[in-house]
């Protein structure tokens, strides 16, 4: 599938990435010269969301200088019939795997330093020509329910007030201000170096958007103190008063997208994705709670 990628000859090494129901493989490649790199391939239709995603990576390192993923190559493969990017590696520990092991007070502060980083993603503004975002989403919106509904044709307890709360309000939307955005901003793509800094990856769900989005996984992080530390860091303790109800709007909009994109793969990723969004309820107190019971 692979052997026609010009960088091919090079590889000495390449193993699979299985995480992520995004449908796109990835590869953790290293070259005989000892250098790694990431791997990123999907069908041949998402060759133009290939190029916008490298050439966003590109945009936000030139303007902010984070430690992330930067892209080599964005090319045709296995006889056009796919796409394949090269980004460079973000070398370090999962911070998964290293925050979890530490304690509460290191946590939150790697959670506020995650926060600080988030924050300055979303000094990028958005581009003044797309649509407001109440219009934008509300369409993504409609798609996302009516998927859930009849297609998915599965359940979760507390989905029917997730659904409610998503619907009944819909005027949190209007007027929201849109940046850049992270589209997967949780502990889950963040690594920690040899010298103790956060590195960004996967910025392959970006787009734009209202920031408070780049929230609505944060329950999905290792811990509540570094979740808890992101929030505080980002907003440098003084919260806004319509934060957590945002934030718990896109909380239920993202437990039903997680749904919808897990029926696809079935089995086991259902089954956690279904118990997931059953947390995330009960987090919230089906949502009649703005505030996380986490927080």
């Amino acid at each position: 599938m692979l052997s026609d990628i010009s960088d091919y000859k090079n590889w000495i090494d390449i193993v699979p990435i299985d995480e992520g129901m995004s449908g796109e493989k990835k590869f953790h490649i290293t070259r005989n010269n000892g250098v790694e790199l990431i791997l990123r391939v999907s069908g041949i239709e998402r060759y133009k969301r290939h190029c916008k995603s490298a050439r966003f990576a590109q945009y936000v390192h030139e303007k902010l200088g984070l430690n992330m993923n930067l892209p080599i190559e964005v090319a045709a493969c296995c006889g056009d019939t796919l796409v394949y990017t090269l980004y460079t590696w973000v070398d370090g520990v999962d911070a998964d795997t290293k925050i979890c092991n530490l304690h509460t007070p290191e946590q939150a502060k790697y959670g506020e330093t995650a926060g600080a980083l988030l924050r300055k993603i979303h000094t990028i503004g958005a581009p003044k020509d797309i649509l407001p975002w109440e219009e934008y989403y509300g369409k993504r919106l409609d798609e996302l329910i009516g998927l859930y509904r009849y297609s998915v044709n599965g359940s979760f307890e507390g989905d029917a007030q997730a659904i409610a709360f998503i619907e009944e309000n819909r005027s949190l939307l209007a007027g929201r201000p849109q940046t850049a955005l992270h589209g997967d901003f949780r502990s889950g793509n963040l690594v920690v170096t040899r010298g103790g800094e956060l590195g960004i990856i996967d910025f392959g769900r970006w787009c734009w958007g209202d920031p408070y989005m780049d929230f609505q996984c944060i329950g999905r992080s290792c811990s509540a103190p570094f979740a808890r530390g992101q929030i505080n860091g980002y907003f440098e303790g003084n919260i806004p008063h319509d934060f957590f109800s945002l934030m718990a709007y896109y909380t239920a909009a993202d437990c039903i997208r997680r749904v919808c994109s897990a029926h696809k793969c079935g089995g086991e990723a259902y089954a956690a994705a279904l118990k997931a969004a059953e947390k995330t309820v009960r987090e919230y107190d089906g949502f009649t709670a703005h505030v996380p019971a986490w927080y």
